[in-house]
């Protein structure tokens, strides 16, 4: 009897919260920055994988083809698998961090920041994580030899580069997600126009500065599948320092759409179906 009373309160309350329709404007928002991004990520990883496994792809001019066929080809390039890899690893990112903040805060009445922010990043690293891995990996097996033709068999993936990987985006969530709001009120307001900028200037650069930590990690991660045979530190150290210049400069590129652009927008957008859901409450 206790239990239905109890299920019936909480089938009452869901009803008058707000929170079903935040979490869908939550993932709206992810839905939409996801689809805005995903375009010349796709463009970008496909161009470091092919360079990478052969010098007749240069970088740039391969970046600049796959950004064109982007545009002359909008339905073979939009269809096509690596697209739906890249965009399935943002829409989820962004929508795990965008709910489950939401909803953390709705649990907690908002009385325990860092208690969301640390469930919002743990989330969002389980998420992320694992899709970001298998993204990896998929253009690997596409794009990783010369000829551009996936293996017959799937290629397995060391532990250790797994968790190499991991290490590597837990530094990248952290400095996209979790940073920028914890120096927000080290900055003073007076550098800024409005709060609203100085956050926006926040997710823009932190993210960007974060790669020169992150990047070192993911050339050891490359450089363990790419090398599986056991060996000395000193020919890994070299094979990196080798790329690490040009690499970080791709990978700070790289993470202004990612996890800069890309989150501007989706913190604008949840902010305005946020605005909604609160008009149309109150009416």
């Amino acid at each position: 009897m206790t239990q239905h009373l109890q299920s019936n309160r909480f089938d009452e309350a869901w009803k008058g919260s707000k929170l079903p329709a935040t979490l869908a404007g939550d993932i709206a928002a992810a839905g939409i920055s996801a689809s805005l991004i995903s375009p010349l990520i796709t463009a970008i990883d496909r161009a470091v994988v092919e360079n990478a496994a052969s010098t007749r792809h240069p970088l740039l001019s391969t970046l600049k083809s796959h950004v064109i066929c982007s545009f002359r080809h909008p339905r073979l390039f939009f269809a096509a698998k690596p697209f739906f890899y890249v965009w399935t690893l943002y829409a989820a990112t962004y929508a795990t961090a965008n709910s489950v903040e939401s909803a953390a805060k709705a649990v907690t009445s908002k009385a325990d920041q860092v208690l969301v922010s640390s469930i919002t990043f743990l989330s969002t690293c389980i998420v992320n994580v694992p899709l970001g891995v298998w993204k990896d990996v998929r253009f690997v097996q596409l794009y990783g030899r010369p000829n551009a033709q996936p293996p017959s068999r799937p290629v397995k993936v060391p532990r250790i580069v797994g968790a190499t990987f991991l290490f590597r985006d837990a530094i990248t969530i952290f400095g996209s997600i979790n940073l920028p709001p914890m120096l927000s009120p080290l900055l003073s307001d007076s550098y800024f126009a409005s709060p609203a900028i100085k956050m926006a200037a926040l997710q823009l650069s932190v993210p960007i500065l974060s790669q020169v930590v992150a990047t070192p990690v993911h050339l050891l991660a490359l450089d363990l599948y790419n090398n599986q045979q056991k060996e000395g530190s000193a020919s890994r150290i070299s094979r990196m320092k080798r790329s690490l210049v040009p690499t970080t400069a791709m990978r700070c590129s790289r993470i202004i759409p990612a996890f800069g652009v890309g989150l501007v927008v989706n913190t604008g957008l949840r902010d305005y179906f946020h605005g909604l859901v609160g008009s149309v409450a109150q009416k």
